[in-house]
């Protein structure tokens, strides 16, 4: 217990320095005199060196093995890495010290995640570092069902899915990582395929930084995975643009070029490829014969497909073209008799609101009349003679008009008259009838 009480105050006197809780070491029996200095962890996972330290307090057992990342030293226990680790487990077989070196393209934040992940089975993954560890894990065969490999690409698609700023960051951090982070998981050509659907390739200006052999791996890549090759040829072609030609080898620009194939470009694309003066030779030769090809085809399948017309309407039997005829014709009454409904719809229409303009018209009059109105009353001393209008008002007083105004009951008595002398003329003596 004295002695653990020392190292926890040594420790906590390295922690008040600022100093990172790891188990790696700067100087290693077997560390190359060139050795670098320890690297800043991006983020501030639980410290390895108590869980290794208790991991040995729990078994009674001091760390057996030693691990040599980039100069950093990791004292382990082989059980806890070689059981989450094929490549550790293969190489730890015959010897307990192991350097990772490239072309194992592992950081030592990224070791020693994979390696806080073997005693915990838990890791802080963060859009800076979870492209590392994802790469780490791949390359160190930790892809068991519940590995660190399927644990890294849980949270690398959840990260990617997030937004566009994740994404971007997700991508720079992949670019020291290449070529190993195309080669294994294809982390690159996801972290595009993320930006283009977000915000096309606008969004890919980090992607102009790569250097050819790693962008032709990324384009390759790119090809096998999407059945459209247009945006790969927007991608390719604003590379070279920005690269400028001339800082492109002619080989390097082929290789680049041969990523797209011409069979899954579009006709427009094709086009504009044939015209692209920053496309390999190779690939605009090969655009004008599949242009050319599909040019053949479409022609090829449109004389077909009017061959199988005509064969078909030759082959058609009495009952087939009576079938057809009565069809057509059915059809036409259909939109004949549609015509008409219209035409009566619109005329009915066109009633209505006639009628309703004569209806709002006679209302109107009806209106102006009911303001005032007039009667005619004989009166025996010097009252209303005959052909004299008088007219009511409403405060109750009356005037004599100045005109005169046709009686009604003079035409009816003339008339009355009238018809009487026509049966008196036209009926028989009462002596003929008896």
């Amino acid at each position: 217990f004295k002695e653990r009480e020392e190292g926890e105050k040594e420790m906590s006197a390295w922690n008040q320095l600022g100093a990172v809780e790891t188990i790696y070491e700067e100087e290693c029996e077997f560390s190359s005199t060139s050795s670098s200095p320890s690297p800043s962890f991006s983020s501030s996972p639980p410290s390895l060196h108590s869980r290794v330290k208790a991991w040995s307090l729990r078994i009674g057992r001091e760390t057996d093995i030693l691990i040599r990342v980039q100069g950093i030293c990791f004292r382990l226990h082989k059980d806890r890495v070689a059981s989450q680790s094929s490549y550790l487990k293969r190489h730890l077989t015959e010897t307990s010290h192991l350097t990772l070196s490239p072309p194992l393209n592992i950081t030592p934040e990224a070791f020693a995640a994979v390696a806080e992940f073997c005693y915990n089975g838990k890791v802080q993954m963060t859009p800076g570092n979870v492209a590392a560890i994802r790469t780490a894990a791949e390359l160190l065969g930790m892809t068991a069902e519940d590995g660190l490999s399927h644990v890294a690409e849980t949270r690398f698609r959840e990260v990617v899915g997030t937004n566009k700023e994740c994404a971007s960051t997700v991508l720079r951090s992949c670019l020291a990582l290449l070529p190993e982070a195309e080669t294994t998981a294809s982390l690159v050509s996801r972290c595009i395929e993320a930006l283009v659907y977000v915000d096309g390739v606008r969004s890919l200006n980090d992607v102009m930084e790569m250097q050819p052999r790693d962008f032709q791996t990324v384009a390759e890549s790119m090809g096998r995975r999407w059945e459209d090759h247009d945006v790969l040829y927007k991608i390719v072609d604003m590379y070279l643009k920005e690269k400028k030609i001339e800082k492109v080898k002619e080989e390097e620009r082929s290789g680049i070029c041969n990523s797209i194939e011409c069979s899954k470009l579009s006709s427009e694309t094709l086009i504009e490829c044939v015209q692209n003066p920053r496309m390999a030779l190779r690939l605009v030769v090969r655009a004008v014969v599949v242009e050319h090809l599909n040019t053949r085809h479409s022609m090829a399948l449109a004389s077909a497909q009017r061959e199988r017309r005509q064969r078909r309407r030759r082959s058609m039997t009495l009952g087939e073209f009576l079938h057809r005829d009565a069809a057509l014709s059915e059809r036409a009454k259909l939109r004949t008799t549609m015509d008409c409904t219209n035409g009566r719809i619109g005329r009915v229409e066109e009633e209505v609101r006639c009628m309703k303009r004569v209806l709002r018209e006679c209302e109107e009059k009806e209106a102006l009349r009911s303001e005032s109105f007039h009667f005619v009353a004989v009166e025996k001393g010097g009252g209303v003679k005959k052909g004299e209008r008088w007219s009511a008002s409403f405060d109750g007083g009356m005037r004599r008009s100045s005109f005169s105004v046709d009686v009604p009951k003079m035409s009816a008595t003339f008339g009355q008259r009238f018809m009487s002398g026509l049966k008196n003329a036209f009926r028989m003596p009462n002596s003929a009838t008896t």
